[in-house]
């Protein structure tokens, strides 16, 4: 595309600047410069010492400068903003959105977008997509669908380079990285059994049920065995109440039987009684690949720990991070502690209210990155059941998202809330096993609590 006509005074020697810094370095300029001069001629030769810089109309079908940036600024809205516009709720909330997503606010229609070549816009997208409407709506697919990505505020640009990518690629997603239906239906249907036995048999009891966060036991089997895959031999979970028994029985495989027992009350005249707040640590078995449906592999042991809090929600937090700064500190040689930070991966399991709400998430983020007490990174997960301290959001945080006070540290945020996948024939599935719990539960009366649909 011969662009160089199109360009005069400053602006010319502006972009003729640019072109001789990306021909000298394709890394001098940023990605979306040089994806756009992949794509050009270069200028032709000057005439008398000068370039002759022409105001003539630019050829017919050729593009016009104003079009090409209305579509640059439109994909870079769309990284920027398109989570606004993304389906986040399962209970069908609007999304907020954001003018700067249209097309008509960079001056742009569609037809402006059909006309102009999909590599403007640079990624992974850019370099399949068909044209550039096709681009812009493969980037609304990502970024505005029922899972959205807000990275802009990273200032590390290798990292933000990282996420972008990795979003766009849709390297985590099917089908680069396959989902069992059938897998997952069962991983889910263990933990709604298990919720509806406990609501059945003990309605008395205060148990912050897992319900409506279901989703939170595939989440924690996807972190557990990638980090397993990967050499990760302990792990630290740290996590209020909302969803701790589910997470004891399924992720660290505490058996039914022990917390039933715990979770009754003493028997008279008993003096002492384990409490479900204490910690526990389970032996955990995975297949490398097993997660994501991939049959076989060889088998990965990984010592899952849940940090007893006995405290009040969030103050768990510097706990964790306490013990596993403690765990990969080594210092078997002389001199100062090395740190294997690949040792132990800490997660911690926040509340949607009481992440944004309590200072010492805030304190304990604050810290993440500083030599002194820095454990390597930490998977945040906010348990986000829309319910918080039994107040609306707009009730409890002046924020958008609940997750918003993590801009204290770089790292992006994928936002998602939804339900997985569904599956036909779902309920029969559920039901048989359920029966396959209930066989190994203590006795109970006969009859099985109704499940629902």
């Amino acid at each position: 595309m011969d662009m160089w006509t199109q360009f005069a005074g400053p602006n010319a020697a502006y972009v003729e600047e640019l072109y001789e810094r990306y021909l000298r370095d394709r890394g001098a300029v940023d990605p979306m410069t040089a994806a756009f001069f992949d794509g050009v001629k270069p200028p032709p030769p000057p005439e008398n010492g000068a370039r002759e810089t022409a105001t003539a109309a630019p050829p017919v079908g050729a593009p016009c400068n104003e079009t090409v940036m209305g579509l640059v600024n439109l994909a870079n809205a769309i990284r920027d903003y398109g989570h606004l516009a993304a389906q986040l709720d399962p209970l069908g909330t609007a999304p907020p959105g954001d003018p700067a997503l249209a097309p008509d606010a960079h001056g742009v229609t569609e037809d402006d977008l059909l006309a102009l070549p999909p590599h403007l816009i640079g990624g992974p997208i850019g370099e399949n997509a068909r044209d550039g409407l096709d681009a812009i709506r493969q980037l609304r697919q990502v970024y505005s669908g029922r899972l959205g990505y807000d990275y802009e505020h990273v200032r590390q640009p290798e990292a933000r380079a990282w996420l972008r990518e990795a979003a766009e690629s849709r390297r985590f997603r099917p089908p680069q990285d396959p989902i069992d239906p059938l897998a997952l239906l069962d991983r889910l249907t263990q933990v709604e059994a298990f919720e509806q036995f406990l609501h059945k048999f003990y309605p008395g009891k205060t148990r912050f049920s897992i319900e409506g966060l279901d989703t939170m036991i595939p989440i924690l089997d996807e972190v557990i065995a990638g980090a397993a895959e990967r050499g990760v031999p302990s792990i630290l979970i740290g996590m209020a109440h909302r969803g701790r028994l589910n997470v004891l029985a399924h992720t660290l495989n505490k058996p039914y039987a022990q917390i039933l027992a715990e979770f009754k009350d003493p028997l008279e005249g008993q003096q002492w009684m384990i409490r479900e707040d204490l910690g526990w640590t389970g032996d955990v078995k995975y297949h490398k690949g097993a997660q994501r449906a991939i049959s076989g592999g060889d088998e990965v042991q990984v010592v899952v720990s849940m940090v007893a809090n006995p405290s009040h929600l969030e103050f768990v937090n510097p706990v964790v991070e306490g013990m596993a700064r403690a765990a990969m500190s080594k210092v078997d040689q002389p001199g100062a502690p090395r740190l294997d930070e690949r040792s132990v991966l800490a997660i911690l399991i926040h509340g949607d209210a009481a992440f944004p709400g309590q200072g010492i998430v805030a304190e304990t983020l604050n810290l993440g990155n500083t030599a002194g007490f820095t454990t390597g990174g930490t998977v945040h997960i906010i348990a986000n059941n829309q319910v918080g301290f039994t107040a609306a959001a707009e009730e409890s945080r002046s924020t958008l998202y609940a997750s918003d006070l993590a801009g204290v540290q770089d790292p992006g945020h994928p936002r998602q809330r939804g339900r997985p996948r569904s599956v036909r024939g779902g309920r029969a599935h559920r039901l048989r096993l359920y029966r396959a719990l209930r066989a190994r539960l203590p006795d109970r009366p006969d009859r099985l609590p109704a499940l629902r649909a």
